[in-house]
């Protein structure tokens, strides 16, 4: 049933999708970078808000460039905290075209990376930049449909913004800064979606609940039931 569901909106989100990366014609643009965070569960002019999003929770990033290493084998350590590192960068530099912010950005790394670490995080932000511009595009863009019910806009927002970073970002990049939230985000939209079926009896509801939780790694149910508290 879960997977019935999230695929089924798979296709009407890439149209979403396919409307919405045709505004950024000239990536090179920036859009103006002002908040650090990302508040991917708004939409702007309907104020959709995903489920495990609460007003005011968003802060400013506490990482610094002394967080950045890399691997053994020295290419570049990707993680959430990386994000908070480029994100921290942003929030503190002018906008600029994410070659240029990219080129700032190697050369403050420089203190902390050697190559191939340097050149790969260059490439990073050069890439996180252009996202973070075209997402800004496409959150000030009404959602195409007013009365879509809130769970079914939350889903096709998440794969909006899911296929946006694998088109920025490519796979690798978007895995290593976006790989578990986005993995907690579709348990917890998935779960309340078994919770919203009508007509089940309590162990059909049980026994679907406990099919999902069989797709997930304990971490994430865990993580999922400690933002439920």
């Amino acid at each position: 049933m879960n997977k019935t569901f999230v695929t089924a909106l798979s296709a009407l989100s890439l149209l979403i999708v396919t409307a919405g990366i045709m505004l950024w014609s000239e990536p090179d643009t920036a859009v103006g970078r002002t908040d650090s965070a990302e508040h991917t569960g708004t939409t702007a002019g309907k104020g959709v808000r995903f489920p495990w999003d609460t007003p005011g929770s968003a802060s400013a990033p506490t990482a610094t460039l002394a967080q950045l290493s890399a691997q053994p084998g020295g290419a570049l350590q990707i993680s959430a905290q990386t994000r908070e590192v480029l994100d921290l960068f942003l929030s503190e530099h002018p906008p600029a075209a994410p070659d240029v912010i990219a080129a700032q950005f190697k050369e403050a790394a420089r203190v902390h990376l050697s190559e191939p670490a340097l050149s790969e995080a260059a490439d990073l932000m050069t890439r996180y930049a252009a996202y973070k511009d075209a997402l800004k595009v496409i959150q000030s863009q009404p959602m195409p449909a007013p009365n879509v019910e809130p769970g079914l806009a939350a889903v096709m927002q998440l794969q909006q913004t899911s296929a946006l970073r694998e088109q920025f970002l490519g796979s690798k990049f978007k895995e290593g800064l976006y790989g578990q939230e986005e993995q907690l985000q579709r348990y917890v939209l998935a779960r309340q979606h078994l919770m919203s079926v009508q007509g089940w009896t309590e162990q059909q509801r049980n026994e679907e609940l406990a099919a999902l939780e069989r797709e997930y790694p304990r971490a994430v149910i865990d993580a999922a039931g400690r933002s439920a508290r």
